[in-house]
């Protein structure tokens, strides 16, 4: 699926090819193959933004899928949402907190779907030659790459061994070197795998929308510290069905600086460390934001106009304030977990397992709004 990416001015950053290491470790050298090797073990490499970390921070909201249902109807979430949210199963295992990981989920709605996509079965659900499109993790994945899905699994899970990060993809290599399943799964062969993956809970994610072919669906895997750099495009959801992936996102108006040569672990290294975190107020206002669009969005259902969109009262997409000075909204999707991302916000993606696979539901209600309103 191809996006109209919007046009703005970048400033390009100095680039750093190395991380921060201890004074045990040296400068990549080449081994008698002319491979880069580093001097020292991958585990004594210090990067300032360290993708394994357990603790990333999450300031967006998060709700189960019953409160989901709850507040807004048994559609789910309605039309052009405004901000960010992490919706997760509801069966919680009581004996892991609301912190850990995907495996504190009893059960999960894609369980099924999650079987078929675990590393040994996934082959087997397509023919034995069957090859996959690759993109450049850049920001307009610009480049394209055709290779048998077995290769690219293995890919995946051993890359970059030589230098001694197996599975992993480092913060100064090149989007357009960097090889990503996602956004060219759009084939017959797809198409009928993906009938297997149950669609997110949303007024315009109903089955009727996905047989019209107005909810997009496009399949994706990933290793750690892959993904697509900064860019835009229509509102969705994302859901990670193996391992992890942490989302960065700002609102139209705020505009973050970025290298669009490079995968989105270059700014999380290089640009992330050096931003304000979020205070009290930040994160109360985020909270505000929420409590106050369900409110207008009864009042809207009460007065018969339900299916018309709520406004965000700090809707601002024809601004340009440039960058902000704070840490972006962000948040760790586990296993069984999605998000919305909402139309037009900025956002990239980081994978943090070696096996990362997600699935992302484009959906088309800023299109449905825009015939509604111009009638």
């Amino acid at each position: 699926m191809h996006f109209a990416l919007g046009t703005t001015s970048i400033l390009i950053f100095v680039l750093h090819k190395t991380a921060a290491r201890d004074d045990t470790c040296r400068s990549p050298s080449s081994d008698d193959a002319g491979n880069d090797r580093f001097s020292c073990a991958s585990t004594d490499i210090k990067w300032k933004w360290d993708p394994t970390s357990k603790s990333h921070p999450c300031n967006i909201h998060r709700i189960s899928h019953s409160d989901l249902l709850r507040l807004y109807g048994p559609l789910g979430l309605p039309n052009l949402y405004p901000y960010p949210l992490v919706i997760y199963p509801d069966d919680v295992d009581s004996n892991n907190n609301n912190q850990g990981d995907g495996s504190k989920y009893r059960t999960r709605r894609n369980e099924f779907f999650a079987n078929l996509t675990s590393i040994d079965n996934l082959p087997k659900q397509f023919s034995a030659d069957f090859n996959v499109t690759l993109t450049g993790s850049d920001s307009l994945s610009s480049h394209r790459r055709i290779v048998p899905l077995t290769q690219y699994l293995e890919e995946v899970i051993i890359g970059n061994q030589h230098i001694g990060f197996p599975g992993e993809t480092l913060p100064y290599q090149l989007g357009n070197e960097t090889w990503y399943l996602f956004g060219e799964t759009f084939t017959s062969e797809w198409a009928n795998f993906l009938q297997n993956y149950q669609l997110p809970s949303c007024h315009s994610c109903t089955e009727l929308h996905y047989q019209q072919h107005l909810v997009a669906l496009s399949f994706g895997i990933g290793n750690i510290g892959s993904g697509v750099q900064w860019h835009l495009h229509g509102p969705g959801f994302s859901e990670t069905i193996h391992g992890r992936k942490h989302w960065v996102l700002y609102p139209p108006q705020l505009r973050p600086e970025y290298d669009l040569n490079y995968a989105s672990r270059h700014w999380m290294e290089n640009v992330y460390p050096v931003l304000d975190d979020w205070n009290s107020l930040d994160v109360e206002k985020e909270r505000h934001g929420h409590v106050e669009y369900l409110q207008k969005w009864k009042s809207t259902k009460q007065e018969g106009a339900a299916q018309k969109s709520v406004k965000d009262p700090d809707d601002a997409k024809d601004e340009d304030n440039g960058p902000s000075n704070k840490k972006p909204w962000e948040c760790t999707i586990h296993e069984g977990e999605m998000i919305y991302f909402p139309d037009g916000w900025h956002h990239a993606t980081i994978n943090l397992e070696s096996y990362t696979v997600f699935v992302s539901s484009f959906t088309s209600e800023h299109v449905s709004t825009l015939e509604e309103t111009s009638k």
